[in-house]
C-alpha cells in the first residue's frame, strides 16, 4: 500500500510538474523578448545620440545586467573576437540563430532579430534607427502575443498537468 501511494505522488507530482514546465516557457519567452526589446532601445539611444560605434555596443551589452541580453550578445562579442574579418551582421545571424532555443526566443522573433542583422552597421544612422524601430515594433507584436498566450494557456497547463496527473493515478490504482 505505501509504495502504491508513494507512486502516486511521483506520478502526480512529475505531471505537475510537465505542466508547470510549460507555463515557465511561456513566462521565459515573455522575459527574453523583454530583455530584447531593452536591448534594442539601449541601441536605438546609443545610435541616435552619442553615435557609438556597434562594436562598443555590442560589447556594452555583453556585460548588461539582463542575463538574457548578456547571453546574447556575449555570444556576439565573442564571435566578434574570434572571428574579427567576419561582419558584424553575420556573427549577429548566426548567434541568434544558435542561441533561439536556449533563450526560448520562438521562430518569429528569431526571425525577426536575423533581419535586423541586414542593415546594422551598414547604413547611415538614421536608417539604422529607422530598421531597429520597425525591428522593434515587430518584436512588441511577438512580446504581446506571448502575453496573451500565456494569459489563455498558463494556467491551463499547470491545471492540465495536475488533472492528468490524477488521471494517470486513477487509471493505475
Amino acid at each position: 500500500m505505501l509504495l502504491t501511494a508513494m507512486g502516486a505522488v511521483l506520478i502526480l507530482g512529475a505531471c505537475t510538474a510537465l505542466g508547470l514546465s510549460a507555463r515557465g516557457r511561456l513566462r521565459r519567452r515573455i522575459a527574453v523578448l523583454s530583455a530584447m526589446l531593452d536591448a534594442l532601445s539601449f541601441l536605438r539611444a546609443e545610435i541616435d545620440g552619442p553615435h557609438t560605434p556597434l562594436p562598443d555596443l555590442i560589447a556594452a551589452l555583453a556585460q548588461s545586467g539582463q542575463p538574457d541580453a548578456r547571453r546574447l550578445f556575449g555570444e556576439i562579442a565573442r564571435r566578434m573576437d574570434k572571428a574579427p574579418g567576419m561582419s558584424l551582421g553575420y556573427h549577429w545571424s548566426s548567434a541568434v540563430r544558435d542561441l533561439a532555443d536556449e533563450l526560448n526566443l520562438g521562430q518569429d522573433a528569431a526571425a525577426i532579430l536575423r533581419d535586423a542583422s541586414a542593415f546594422l552597421g551598414r547604413y547611415d544612422a538614421g536608417q539604422q534607427l529607422q530598421c531597429l524601430s520597425y525591428t522593434a515594433a515587430r518584436l512588441e507584436a511577438c512580446r504581446r502575443e506571448a502575453c496573451a498566450a500565456y494569459k489563455r494557456h498558463g494556467n491551463v497547463y499547470r491545471t492540465c498537468g495536475i488533472a492528468a496527473g490524477i488521471f494517470v493515478v486513477l487509471i493505475l490504482i
